[in-house]
């Protein structure tokens, strides 16, 4: 089966695990919330972050929305409900950590407990010798947690503005707890991502057509992009945003595609066995490109183009060629 641009082929993950085997497409009203109730969302200078645990599973399992703050993508509590009873495992040097917090905060410890990993058994752990799931077969130190930290949702500046404006399921506040307006909540993105616009632009693009959207900080793009949610599937995008005006390149774009940039970015797409699309965002030609309320007010008036460069082959190319010319022979 060939591998299309528009329509790639997924690489399905070898397992996923029952309690993320069914996810609702978008936040829904469950029995543990009232009707019309707002998730409540921390502001804190540089992050977006949900708390409670039943807005945490309840924005996760709606819509693959967040990341774990401890984790790579769902929070362990919704991976592995009933995991907070259980006791963590932990490196020595992250126990070590904690101990140091604990003095310079002065923070009492929980009433939990860790498992602590030996030196040998750490040594273990990192050369491969031993599988994370055997952990629990290995000799470990049980100690007090020192300094217990709780795990979060952190969400994205985009996604935060999506579920506060279009689905009006969130509110941010501010670590006093004052409600931050929706345009105060604008300014502050801004301020903080200069090409906010261009991206919030670009995330409603993308989830018009039901990709699941994720950082893509960790493969040096703006976005990637899932299939049905990175439960089922690996990222088959990493997404580049490009604003334009007039039919130029805005200074605030910070992706220019030179030969050395396209390298580097084919380079770990084709690594990482993803796909590169750069999605150009062309402003209204009358719009200023740093007035975000303004703009937000006009979405419809922008326009998306989608480029999916490719890395020619020649090599490849020339084989092709001659496959294809032996067989009309």
């Amino acid at each position: 089966m060939k591998r299309h641009a528009q329509c790639p082929i997924a690489k399905a993950k070898k397992f996923t695990s029952p309690n993320l085997a069914y996810v609702e497409p978008l936040p829904v009203e469950s029995r543990e919330t009232a009707p019309n109730e707002r998730i409540v969302a921390l502001f804190t200078g540089l992050t977006v972050e949900v708390c409670d645990p039943v807005a945490i599973e309840k924005l996760s399992l709606g819509g693959c929305f967040g990341q774990g703050t401890l984790s790579r993508s769902f929070p362990k509590s919704v991976r592995e409900p009933g995991s907070k009873n259980k006791e963590e495992v932990i490196r020595r040097r992250v126990l070590e950590r904690r101990e140091e917090w604990r003095r310079k905060y002065g923070t009492v410890g929980g009433s939990g407990r860790v498992r602590a990993l030996e030196d040998e058994v750490e040594a273990q752990l990192t050369s491969g010798a031993i599988a994370p799931w055997q952990l629990k077969f290995a000799v470990v130190e049980k100690r007090v947690d020192p300094f217990p930290v709780a795990e979060y949702l952190s969400l994205m500046f985009e996604e935060s503005l999506f579920l506060v404006r279009e689905l009006k399921c969130l509110e941010v506040r501010t670590l006093d707890g004052v409600v931050i307006a929706e345009k105060d909540l604008i300014e502050r993105f801004s301020k903080l991502n200069r090409n906010f616009l261009a991206s919030y632009a670009g995330y409603l693009y993308m989830k018009s057509k039901n990709w699941i959207i994720k950082s893509g900080l960790k493969f040096g793009g703006d976005f990637i992009l899932y299939q049905k949610g990175p439960q089922f599937f690996h990222a088959s995008y990493i997404v580049l945003i490009e604003p334009h005006r007039k039919g130029q390149k805005l200074p605030e774009c910070c992706h220019y595609l030179d030969s050395y940039d396209f390298h580097g970015f084919n380079r770990i797409a084709e690594t990482t066995a993803k796909d590169l699309l750069v999605l150009e965002i062309h402003f209204p030609d009358d719009l200023d490109p740093a007035d975000c309320a303004a703009g937000l007010d006009r979405l419809k008036e922008f326009k998306v183009s989608e480029v999916l460069p490719r890395h020619h082959n020649y090599a490849a190319n020339r084989i092709s060629q001659q496959a294809s010319t032996s067989g009309c022979k």
